[in-house]
């Protein structure tokens, strides 16, 4: 890794290019070994509502899976900011070789965030997940993956069979984006065929 320059892995609303600094450069990429989990959960005091993000976790099976995302880079001397958004999180520094590039990059690690153990529950009523998050991770997918890339981030992701809030009137989601009609109806079909229970 160059002193200039840091990469990370967002696996969730990262991949959403509304919610990354104009400018900011990504590329799509696979991680192996590992998937999602909507389990991280921390308190906000600044929030009406409470919720439960993603996390990763290690895969327990030794064949297939992973996930796609996107590796972006920033200056180093955004490290701090970085670690500040990911707050309840831990860095790691995983190897190149652990993901799938579409173009070469100057570092031999690149950073992914993982719930903090201390934060690892699955959603409940009081912290479920938010369907305003929902929809701009989604959203994000099927921009940069297409409708193929938006259901295979949904199938290598545990955790759909909690409590999902519908928070789309007045959201509740920080970095929340608008959607449009169309892609609102593919994402309630995905929905209506998940086995979570809507507040």
């Amino acid at each position: 890794m160059t002193s200039d320059w840091i990469y990370y892995f967002g696996y969730g609303s990262l991949v959403n290019r509304d919610t990354r600094p104009a400018g900011e450069f990504a590329q799509s990429a696979h991680l192996t070994g590992w998937h999602r989990v909507w389990e991280h959960r921390t308190a906000d005091k600044e929030r009406q509502q409470q919720c439960t993000s993603l996390s990763i976790e290690p895969i327990k099976l030794p064949e297939g899976g992973g996930i796609d995302g996107v590796i972006a880079r920033i200056p180093a001397s955004m490290l701090d900011e970085l670690d500040l958004r990911e707050s309840g999180y831990e860095r790691l520094s995983l190897p190149i070789g652990d993901f799938e590039l579409t173009t070469d990059i100057d570092s031999d690690t690149i950073f992914v965030y993982r719930s903090l153990p201390q934060n690892r529950f699955l959603a409940d009523v009081k912290q479920p997940i938010l369907q305003s998050y929902i929809d701009c991770v989604l959203a994000g997918y099927q921009n940069r993956f297409g409708d193929v890339g938006m259901r295979t981030m949904i199938e290598s992701t545990r955790g759909w069979d909690r409590p999902i809030l519908n928070d789309r009137q007045a959201p509740h989601y920080p970095r929340w984006v608008t959607i449009d009609p169309g892609l609102q109806a593919q994402i309630d079909q995905h929905m209506d065929a998940l086995p979570n229970t809507q507040i």
